[in-house]
């Protein structure tokens, strides 16, 4: 047989046999995604375009990671690596049957071939060096984020670690025999005009060539149908690991960008209660087909978990850990997911057919998410922020949590006196209402009733309203505000809760409730003709961005901002010297910072009013920490060792602070408990932005 024949046989039989085998592995995770819960993603489709032109292709996250570079631009390396060696994965199957002299059309060394081989020929090496750097680290370095988070990665810690190491190695195997069928055919092919033309445009296969040229033609013709036999099989085989394996996400990635939360990123979904038939997610065919997506794309790589409050605090909760338990169980019931659905759709055409529930309830203590598992996060997102290929955490979390409170009742009991307070007085103190304006007894502010044309509504919130030692916040950014000549007002007692705390603690019955009576009262007092003023970054967040699900739209100005514009416009002086502010720390609330994008104003304000820029942690802006009290965790009590807020207070002090300042009352509770709790009230002192201005008035 000619060798063209037998290359042409050999390989046909080795390609149809691995795309058969991937086709019917790629089948089953389609129908899983076909037989879960629907949503539907195919809107606002030139925004999905941007973000995976920006993340998916830009690698916007690894790009601008600071935290962990050189891990970050290996991966930018290997990725763009596999993008730009597409066209010769393309080119070497087409010579298994059309010849070693094919190319793709326009891709000829005296066309666009020339230039592409020489990217292609840098690139190879790259991702070689890449591929070593990881080797490195794999084998040697051990990092916690490649290995796992012991407790709460202590299945993932355990596991052998083998695949990586395999796919690495594929993923070199890949570079290096291309490299050697190049060096090879410079060889044994030397005076053709065609390889000479190809050869001057790639530099290092060229040297390798060089280096190799002792053994002879034909060993050399050897070397280079070794190196083109191997680059072709260990993509067949490589590509049939994928779905079996944490680099699924090869395929996946791209796909789980374009579909990713495109609605406020502080903006939890919306249940549908008058139609629901389960409330929350508890079984595996619950979740949705976006959802199992993300279990599909899970990299692995930890950056979620290295970057969540509740795993560095030694809480059981690790997002990674949580998604690969959900992604491990989808598999091993996949055919029961798929039968449940035909047997469904089987029913709706008028056959009789019922499939048995799909498994276990997935949520439970001896499940495959612990109770304790979903009541540690505190919803701040870091974890997706930190997730390069945007998987969607919270929702889960927050959909298991619905099930757990609407369905089953079970929650930690300090939430029924929450849930109580909410419900009888609208506020999570359950301290009576008629309090609520308290505050502003020794102050001449006019309520919206008496002064129905002001220009701004004043919301004060719950925990303006009630805590003591936010009420010093109120009264701060009130008089700010009358000082200024600002044309406000504020509801009074007539001000009712927005459902924040009950909506992310799962109690979406409440919540709705909640949301549903305070548009009522925003509409009855004319509200939608004002702008609301906040300084509590989870009442702007549910304000601006969940109140619009029903049909509360209002225009919504953070306190930061406001003050911001009125110094701008000297409606307000300060004092020049600063004095008591030597050393000010920001800490960033994750409402108004990963949520909702406001990092420069409130930075801006402190140094209006210090003379100088504050201090920044290690982590701040988008990679800034929880302070703990986030997704309800402000009303869960914590083990003394595990709690979020010593540790942000230690990071805090780590800049040798005099002044702690934020703009939220949650993050002003938890820092000043934490400050107490090392002992440092006569050193340190907790402030919020308002505070800070207010004291320097002029």
């Amino acid at each position: 047989m000619p060798e063209i024949g037998a290359r042409f046989v050999v390989h046909s039989v080795l390609f149809v046999a691995a795309v058969g085998y991937f086709a019917n592995t790629i089948y089953g995770r389609l129908r899983v995604l076909q037989s879960v819960a629907w949503t539907d993603l195919f809107d606002k489709i030139p925004e999905r375009i941007n973000k995976l032109v920006v993340y998916g292709f830009g690698q916007k996250k690894f790009v601008v990671d600071r935290q962990d570079p050189a891990p970050s631009w290996m991966h930018f390396f290997i990725f763009w690596g596999f993008v730009i060696l597409g066209l010769r994965v393309v080119t070497a199957f087409g010579q298994g049957w059309f010849g070693l002299e094919f190319h793709l059309p326009l891709m000829g060394a005296d066309m666009l071939g020339g230039p592409y081989l020489l990217l292609k020929d840098l690139i190879e090496v790259v991702v070689i060096c890449s591929v070593a750097f990881a080797l490195v680290r794999w084998l040697f370095i051990h990092p916690k984020r490649l290995y796992g988070f012991e407790p709460a990665e202590a299945r993932l810690a355990g596991q052998s670690h083998g695949e990586a190491i395999l796919i690495l190695c594929f993923i070199g195997g890949i570079m290096l025999t291309d490299l050697f069928f190049e060096a090879g055919r410079f060889i044994y092919a030397a005076g053709d005009p065609a390889v000479e033309a190809e050869r001057s445009w790639v530099p290092v296969a060229s040297m390798l060539s060089t280096l190799i040229q002792p053994i002879g033609a034909e060993n050399a013709r050897i070397v280079s149908e070794i190196g083109w036999w191997g680059h072709n099989i260990i993509i067949m085989i490589f590509v049939n690991l994928l779905p079996l394996s944490k680099h699924f996400h090869i395929i996946t990635g791209l796909p789980n960008v374009f579909f990713s939360k495109l609605e406020p990123l502080g903006a939890l979904s919306k249940q549908e209660l008058e139609t629901a038939e389960t409330f929350g997610t508890s079984r595996i065919d619950q979740f949705t087909w976006k959802q199992v997506l993300d279990m599909y794309t899970c990299t692995e790589c930890g950056r979620c978990s290295s970057n969540c409050p509740a795993t560095a605090t030694g809480k059981p909760l690790a997002p990674r850990q949580m998604l690969l338990n959900l992604r491990d169980y989808l598999y091993e019931h996949q055919d029961e997911v798929i039968e449940k659905h035909a047997a469904a759709a089987n029913g709706a055409n008028g056959e009789a057919a019922e499939a048995p529930e799909v498994g276990v309830n997935v949520v439970g203590a001896d499940s495959v998410v612990p109770d304790d598992v979903i009541w540690s996060c505190n919803m701040c997102r870091a974890c997706e922020d930190a997730c390069p290929v945007n998987i969607e955490y919270v929702d889960k979390i927050a959909d298991m949590r619905r099930h757990l409170v609407q369905e089953e009742a079970r929650f930690p009991t300090e939430l029924t006196r929450v849930f109580k307070g909410l419900e009888t007085q609208s506020n999570p103190w359950g301290i009576g209402a008629e309090k609520r304006d308290d505050w502003a007894a020794d102050l001449d502010i006019p309520r919206i009733a008496d002064k129905p044309d002001a220009e701004y509504l004043y919301y004060v919130g719950c925990a303006g309203a009630f805590d003591d030692r936010n009420k010093k916040t109120t009264v701060s950014f009130a008089k700010i505000l009358m000082k200024a000549g600002v044309d406000f007002a504020i509801l009074g007692k007539e001000e009712l809760c927005n459902g924040d705390s009950a909506r992310r603690l799962g109690n979406e019955y409440l919540y709705q409730t909640m949301a549903q009576m305070l548009i009522e009262t925003f509409d009855a007092a004319g509200i939608k003709n004002k702008k609301v003023i906040v300084n509590c970054p989870h009442c702007f967040n549910t304000i601006k961005n969940e109140l619009p699900q029903f049909g509360g739209e209002y225009e919504c100005v953070h306190a930061a901002e406001l003050v911001k514009e009125l110094l701008d416009e000297k409606k307000i002086g300060l004092k020049p010297n600063g004095d008591g502010y030597e050393v000010v720390t920001y800490h960033d609330s994750c409402y108004y910072g990963r949520f909702n994008n406001v990092y420069d104003a409130p930075r801006e304000v402190i140094q209006a009013a210090t003379g100088k820029e504050p201090q920044e942690m290690e982590r701040h802006g988008r990679t800034g920490m929880c302070c703990g009290a986030g997704g309800g965790r402000m009303w869960i009590e914590e083990d003394a060792d595990k709690r979020v807020n010593l540790l942000r207070v230690d990071q805090a002090l780590e800049t040798g602070p005099e002044k702690i300042a934020m703009s939220c009352p949650y993050c002003m509770t938890m820092i000043n408990d934490g400050i107490k709790a090392k002992d440092l009230e006569e050193k340190v002192e907790a402030v919020d932005v308002m505070e800070i201005i207010e004291r320097q008035l002029t």
